[in-house]
């Protein structure tokens, strides 16, 4: 039966593969050593097991009988250490243990082939050649049945005290090893003449390919999908295997009129050893050579595909576009190119970056989305070329795509997709010597596209919150400028009064040249009171572009504390100026941060209930010794925030106010985090808050980059 030994060449191939490969991968950690000196003494056994079945004589047969010990007996020993390491639970009785076992093992090796182990074969069964024990081998099967029974007790104690994941993961383990230690023991039935065939042989397999997989993901796979992956390719292999053999044997009866189970063997051998190694040695030749002699070819795949990755990361519309048809140009060395992308607004596909097309060519070629040429890429998302397409002389719609390829001086066209939504078109003229584009290049250029319309999509989602964010400042700007209305009203009304009742009198008293010098030193004090409130309050209103330059920080400060002064004096609330002098000058957008000082002196007056004081103050801040910040602080007597609050506050639309849009702190925070520096929050619920806002020094304005000068007559009307 050509079953038995093949199982033992199964596993000992099996064992060689795996052991070099795990241990190989950690050869200094003790799991993967001891997994290593398992499988080495599998292999020595499973080897043996295999030319002692395949034996011509019974000379032949008594001498692989007895090496079959050269590898079983460290075996049990091997397995047990190996199950310690993994679930790392040594100790000095263990220890103590495994070096008896390991003592007991090269004691057996040394009478391995003598007599004691092994005394003869004769016929069994369907066997000719099956060995009849020595007195030294009931000592080895005491050793198997013992450190069996070690390794399931460790590994079912240590599932029993493990939780979760670990306790799912070890109880796999257990039932794994329980499966070969089963299906291991029938080879030991007949040496007893016990009549059951070591049909079990085949599970040890199992336990060499899940403890492998136990080392190097040491992660759970569901148990289902364990069993059901190990049948695959246990079936694949065994697919493989059979062929191969019976093949080999009919060749060798063919030809030489007997079976050589040597000669199988090695030959078997080195078809799974060529399936194995063949697709790694396949891949890095071909790299090789095309390093080598088609270097220019491999020079522009690698420069396509690291291209695709970088694009990713970028999240400006503009850029992404000008990347991938520039990217293209040089590295295929094309003359004409250009990308269209998709406007929802119309649902038309507009020009959104071009090279080499011309003034002309660049104007008025939006593509409905009607056009075949759409229509196709939709249903069909995979590259047209026009060269194919004209030679499809028979179909109507394939010259109608020809036209417009040639309509858009393209030679070839790409579809750029996004969640099976067509996104883009990307279309690429004649390259340099009009040379072709070979599969390969369609294969890349589909791969770049798609990798493109991920980063186009994250641009624009980008560019959506980047409105977002704008419309809730504004939003927060006017709600914050409400406010201040009621309260400017008041200011300016007190001077015009004061104006109004000197108008009144100044007829009557114009002769009196005390009263006109006092009118007119009142009237211009009053005025420019109001102009100033009224210049603040625009600058503070009107909407502006951002503008990173260098600013005086108590100016701003200064100049929103004055607007609020009547918001203070409404109620009964003192504000307190402590600015440091000669502070430097730092690099903000001025608005933003007059919005920032504004969310923050408001909320310090309103949490303000029954008349206090805000202090307001500036000073430089340093941290491990070195001035690094500008810090600006906010303090308050007022109700404070709970404890449980303060975590919550930089939170969107949080709010503990009736009336509140829960904004005006979180862009805030957002303004300041994208001047590079942080806010820091104290408070005491009933005895008020501070707000420290620390704008570093050194804070340079980022530099505004533009799309190369290569891109030709790029147009956006899109945006």
């Amino acid at each position: 039966m050509f079953y038995f030994p093949l199982t033992g060449l199964l596993n000992g191939t099996l064992a060689v593969i795996l052991g070099i490969f795990v241990y190989t991968r950690n050869p200094t950690d003790r799991r993967y050593i001891t997994y290593g000196l398992f499988c080495l003494s599998l292999a020595l056994w499973s080897f043996c097991y295999f030319f002692w079945l395949t034996a011509a004589t019974e000379a032949q047969a008594l001498f692989w009988a007895r090496s079959l010990l050269l590898g079983a007996a460290f075996i049990p020993v091997t397995s047990y250490h190996h199950v310690v390491q993994l679930i790392g639970v040594s100790n000095l009785f263990r220890q103590w243990l495994i070096r008896s076992g390991y003592l007991l093992s090269f004691v057996l090796l040394a009478i391995g082939t003598t007599s004691w182990v092994v005394t003869s074969v004769s016929p069994k069964l369907s066997f000719a050649y099956w060995p009849n024990p020595g007195p030294a081998f009931h000592i080895h099967v005491l050793m198997f049945l013992f450190f069996a029974c070690g390794s399931v007790y460790e590994l079912y104690h240590a599932s029993e005290l493990a939780s979760g994941r670990r306790r799912n993961h070890l109880r796999m383990l257990l039932v794994t090893i329980s499966i070969a230690y089963l299906g291991g023991g029938t080879n030991y039935l007949l040496w007893y003449d016990i009549l059951i065939p070591p049909f079990g042989n085949v599970l040890i397999a199992i336990y060499i390919g899940v403890f492998a997989y136990a080392l190097i993901a040491y992660r759970l796979m569901d148990f289902n999908v364990l069993i059901k992956r190990s049948l695959i390719y246990a079936s694949q292999l065994l697919i493989l295997l059979i062929p191969c053999y019976l093949l080999l044997m009919a060749t060798q009866i063919i030809f030489f009129g007997h079976v050589s189970p040597t000669f199988s063997f090695f030959a078997l051998v080195l078809f799974i050893l060529v399936g194995f190694f063949f697709p790694k040695i396949r891949f890095r030749t071909e790299e090789a050579f095309e390093r080598v002699l088609f270097k220019k070819r491999y020079d522009y795949r690698s420069t396509l595909l690291r291209s695709s990755r970088e694009m990713i990361s970028m999240v400006d519309l503009e850029t992404v576009s000008n990347a991938l048809v520039q990217t293209v140009v040089k590295a295929l060395e094309v003359q004409k190119a250009s990308l269209f992308l998709l406007d929802d607004a119309d649902g038309t596909f507009k020009l959104k970056s071009s090279v080499g097309l011309g003034l002309d060519a660049s104007k008025g070629q939006d593509i409905s989305r009607d056009e075949p040429l759409v229509q196709t890429l939709m249903k069909r998302p995979e590259a047209l070329i026009r060269e194919e397409l004209e030679l499809e002389k028979g179909q109507m719609r394939g010259g109608k795509l020809a036209r417009k390829m040639r309509q858009l001086q393209a030679e070839i066209t790409l579809p750029l997709n996004s969640k099976d939504r067509l996104i883009g078109i990307l279309n690429l003229g004649h390259r340099e010597g009009k040379e072709m584009y070979s599969q390969e290049d369609v294969e890349v250029l589909s791969t770049l596209a798609n990798q493109t319309a991920i980063a186009i999509e994250n641009a624009r989602l980008y560019e959506n919150l980047k409105q977002s964010q704008s419309i809730i400042r504004r939003a927060d700007r006017l709600s914050s400028l409400g406010m201040l209305t009621a309260g400017l009203a008041h200011e300016i009304r007190n001077p015009l009064v004061a104006i109004r009742t000197f108008t009144q009198l100044l007829p009557e008293r114009y002769q009196d040249q005390e009263f006109r010098e006092l009118f007119q030193s009142l009237a211009m004090k009053e005025v420019d009171r109001i102009c100033g409130l009224v210049n603040d309050l625009l600058s503070f209103a009107r909407p502006s572009t951002p503008n990173v330059s260098a600013q005086d920080i108590n100016e701003i400060v200064g100049n929103i504390a004055r607007i609020l002064q009547s918001q203070a004096k409404e109620k009964d609330v003192k504000i307190g100026l402590h600015m440091a002098a000669k502070l430097p000058k730092i690099f903000i957008d001025k608005e933003q941060i007059k919005q920032v000082c504004m969310n923050l002196i408001l909320n310090a007056i309103q949490s303000i209930e029954n008349g206090g004081s805000v202090e307001i103050g500036t000073h430089l801040y340093g941290e491990n010794g070195s001035a690094r910040f500008v810090q600006i602080e906010v303090r308050d007597t007022g109700i404070g925030i709970p404890e449980k609050d303060i975590e919550n506050i930089f939170n969107p639309f949080f709010t503990t106010k009736k009336d509140g849009s829960g904004l005006g702190l979180s862009i805030s925070h957002q303004i300041i985090k994208e001047h590079g520096g942080y806010m820091v929050v104290e408070s005491q619920d009933g005895k008020g808050t501070s707000f420290f806002i620390r704008l570093p020094v050194s804070y340079l304005p980022p530099k505004v980059t533009r799309p190369g000068p290569q891109v030709i007559n790029e147009e956006d009307p899109g945006r």
